[in-house]
């Protein structure tokens, strides 16, 4: 793969593939550590429900790093995976693109959160459930990848949500998350030529 990245550990000094075949030691002055394959990115599918969160609202005011519940696949979850941020209901669809900034752990709602949320027993999931943080890449309120879009698309038909909308977490394949990136940069002349 030509993405492979190798890593030290111990200082935290990413080199290329190519640079590890020449030495599997790290380069940096008095550490030598033995490097190891820096694991690629995992891809997710968020979900939120506008009866329960105020998500869109919340976006509109702040896109600081957000909180989020991971209720499945919190062992397979890790920082620096990608996610898709998908909205169910009349309006479902994708609506952001992000990064988890920190591992899956059991914490206490960010407060600034809890005013977002319609019912506040929502939030006492967050101390039962793991939770991770998502720094946004790329939010899209005005012009979301809708689900009737989704749907039709060849590549995205597939995904999870569709199959069992019931969840939060849903994996995503690196197609999918590929497939999301090019339509969302496309202009929407070409989108609804293809």
């Amino acid at each position: 793969m030509a993405n492979v990245e190798y890593e030290c550990r111990k200082c935290g000094k990413r080199v290329p593939a190519e640079q590890y075949r020449i030495n599997r030691f790290c380069s940096t002055s008095d550490c030598g550590t033995f490097l190891s394959e820096r694991p690629q990115p995992r891809h997710w599918l968020f979900q939120f429900n506008s009866s329960i969160y105020k998500w869109i609202e919340r976006m509109s005011e702040t896109q600081a790093p957000e909180q989020w519940l991971i209720t499945q696949h919190a062992r397979l979850i890790r920082k620096s995976d990608l996610v898709v941020i998908w909205a169910s209901g009349k309006k479902a669809g994708v609506y952001a693109l992000g990064q988890i900034i920190t591992r899956p752990a059991k914490n206490a709602l960010n407060p600034n959160q809890g005013k977002y949320f319609l019912n506040k027993d929502d939030i006492d999931k967050f101390q039962q459930h793991f939770s991770s943080y998502v720094e946004y890449l790329n939010v899209f309120l005005k012009k979301p990848l809708l689900l009737e879009q989704c749907n039709q698309d060849k590549i995205l038909m597939d995904m999870q949500v569709f199959a069992n909308p019931q969840g939060s977490n849903f994996r995503l394949t690196a197609e999918q998350w590929n497939r999301i990136l090019e339509l969302q940069t496309k202009p929407l002349e070409a989108q609804s030529s293809s």
